[in-house]
């Protein structure tokens, strides 16, 4: 009797330790294995108080919907780059308030033109996620896959070609480790679960860990202005005859909005999506918000 109550009890054990591990396992791929999930956009019309200038509304790229000043051009880019790219982006309608990821909207007076970019509905794409998006996206639909790699906040690297080959990373209070927890998979849904982790725990910090300094004279496409809490995306670039230099900035924010061209006001009768470079070079800046300034404008990974 005393025999079968030992085997009885050792068998008990090795079942709750077999169930304990596989929930574990369980536990830790559905942690590894985020799912990306498109939100739903509402699209409403915002109904401008002022006109912007430089705004065709009838545009429905980047490049056709915002035109450079009186005086200026836009400045050349090479066939297939990022700067290319984003000015091919496809926008949303004019005049309309931002979508938010939960299906509500925001009225922002000082928004340009909005990029047709999907957000997920979890509310991830913030104002550094959205800048990893552009950055990310441009690798993928020209075939650089080796190039889509970003840092945690906590400077450990998410690597996308690991990725697709099964490794996933395991994160527990700031410390992550790279795990092999799936089957390869290269597909585009993959791709996107991808970058839904990535933006769980990357953020300004960790664009700051992967860019450098530049000077405003140094400015160009692809190039951020970023700080601790806020980082806003040079978007495309024109010059005039003088050789004067201007620029579109590109955000996002908290909550998760779609990505889109700011402007600057003065007065009425005054607002332009176009940022001169002596309004970006003033030490600090009064047509930035989120106290952003020249001593913040960052080149990644060496630009575009």
């Amino acid at each position: 009797m005393t025999k079968n109550k030992t085997k009885t009890g050792r068998a008990i054990r090795i079942v709750l330790l077999t169930a304990a591990i596989a929930a574990l396992l369980v536990a830790v791929y559905f942690r590894t294995n985020p799912v990306w999930t498109a939100a739903e956009r509402t699209i409403l019309p915002a109904d401008r108080f002022y006109d912007i200038q430089s705004v065709d509304p009838d545009g429905t790229t980047l490049e056709t919907r915002i035109l450079p000043p009186e005086g200026y051009s836009r400045i050349p880019v090479e066939s297939g780059s990022f700067g290319e790219y984003l000015r091919n982006y496809p926008m949303l309608p004019d005049d309309i308030q931002i979508p938010v990821f939960d299906g509500t909207t925001i009225n922002n007076t000082d928004t340009a033109a909005i990029f047709d970019i999907s957000i997920g509905d979890e509310g991830y794409q913030q104002c550094a996620d959205s800048v990893i998006r552009l950055y990310s996206d441009y690798f993928y639909e020209t075939g650089q896959l080796d190039r889509i790699s970003f840092l945690f906040s906590n400077g450990d690297e998410c690597n996308y070609d690991r990725w697709r080959r099964g490794k996933r990373m395991l994160v527990f209070a700031g410390l992550s480790v790279e795990i092999p927890a799936a089957l390869p998979d290269d597909s585009e849904q993959q791709y996107r679960n991808y970058l839904k982790e990535v933006m769980r725990y990357a953020g300004t910090l960790s664009l700051q860990k992967e860019s450098e300094v530049i000077s405003p004279e140094e400015m160009r496409i692809g190039d951020i202005i970023c700080n601790d809490t806020h980082v806003v995306m040079i978007v495309d670039e024109a010059v005039n005859d003088k050789g004067e230099k201007c620029y579109l900035l590109g955000q996002s924010f908290i909550p998760a909005v779609c990505f889109h061209v700011i402007t600057w006001t003065e007065g009425r009768n005054n607002v332009s999506p176009w940022f001169t470079q002596e309004q970006l070079s003033q030490t600090q800046s009064s047509v930035l918000q989120f106290g952003l300034n020249k001593n913040d404008i960052r080149r990644w990974k060496g630009g575009f």
